[in-house]
């Protein structure tokens, strides 16, 4: 695995730090860490970059999901949208905050674009997209869904020109990341005065994490390194310059999980059992317990 020095403090804010959980995976044993201060937990010490380019040019997103073909996304998208979803909900709303902005480019960064859907949908709304992935099953499958071809390379490698992005789109990709710090100065640099940088992400302040601690799904090393909530993500935007302007919950279950866990005999009684789950997840995200953030922030 290859790794580097520990951190001895928070990187977001410096406060101490607390181990929080041990996580084996295959041959290797992940530490994570919380800081005591902003509540950011993450793997330390970290995993070597080498080891990750390796890694996620093999598995992508996830390795259980990989690899796709394109019939097989497409299938599993048109089962359940969450993609097209996420992509229309996102992507409407860095148009409407740039909706005053006359004078940007549109040019828009799709970082970690995995099987195109975002890529597409900005498409869609005028943008001008470069999108990048390490695997190269979703980047054959993202340029058939999107149109796109993308680069093949990491967000740490990629050179474009400074201030030359409207947009940069971080979705289900900074929890990945080696170094959350360098990410966000380089969405920075990469951005026009008054870009977005959209993010989205699991919440580490999430009901399903405070229920299920270390067992959650989504703290599932080498894959997710980082474990932001709402106010660590905000931290770290404002320290780099962000101004944060909104904040999402967002809380789903797919359609086709429910019903594998619903008794046989109320197979019948699907949609119904379906609504009242899709209305309890609207209580959860009033409450701000989502599984998912999407958190914009604006280089001001």
């Amino acid at each position: 695995m290859g790794t580097q020095e520990s951190f001895k403090s928070c990187p977001v804010c410096k406060s101490s730090l607390g181990r929080w959980a041990v996580k084996k995976y295959l041959n290797d044993t992940y530490t994570i860490d919380r800081c005591s201060g902003c509540g950011y937990a993450f793997v330390n010490p970290r995993p070597s970059i080498e080891f990750l380019k390796a890694h996620y040019r093999t598995c992508g997103h996830g390795a259980s999901l990989n690899p796709r073909s394109l019939e097989a996304v497409l299938a599993a998208e048109t089962a359940d949208p969450n993609s097209t979803i996420d992509a229309k909900r996102m992507i409407a709303t860095v148009r409407e905050m740039l909706a005053d902005q006359y004078t940007m480019s549109w040019g828009f960064l799709d970082v970690g674009s995995g099987y195109g859907f975002f890529s597409r949908e900005a498409v869609s709304k005028g943008f001008h997209v470069v999108a990048i992935d390490l695997a190269e099953n979703e980047r054959e499958v993202s340029k058939s869904i999107s149109g796109i071809d993308p680069i093949s390379t990491s967000f740490e490698d990629l050179t474009l020109d400074p201030s030359s992005m409207s947009v940069v789109l971080m979705s289900q990709v900074l929890e990945h990341a080696l170094d959350v710090e360098a990410w966000v100065a380089k969405a920075w640099h990469l951005l026009e005065r008054g870009g977005i940088l959209a993010i989205a992400l699991p919440n580490f302040g999430s009901l399903q994490r405070i229920l299920l601690q270390e067992k959650e799904p989504y703290i599932c090393p080498p894959d997710h390194l980082n474990y932001f909530s709402p106010h660590a993500l905000r931290k770290l935007l404002e320290k780099r310059g962000f101004v944060v302007e909104k904040i999402q919950h967002i809380s789903r279950v797919p359609r086709s999980a429910i019903m594998r866990r619903v008794p046989r005999v109320a197979a019948a009684w699907g949609v119904p059992i379906c609504n009242l789950v899709w209305r309890s997840l609207r209580v959860i995200d009033y409450f701000r317990l989502g599984s998912i953030i999407n958190v914009y922030g604006r280089k001001s």
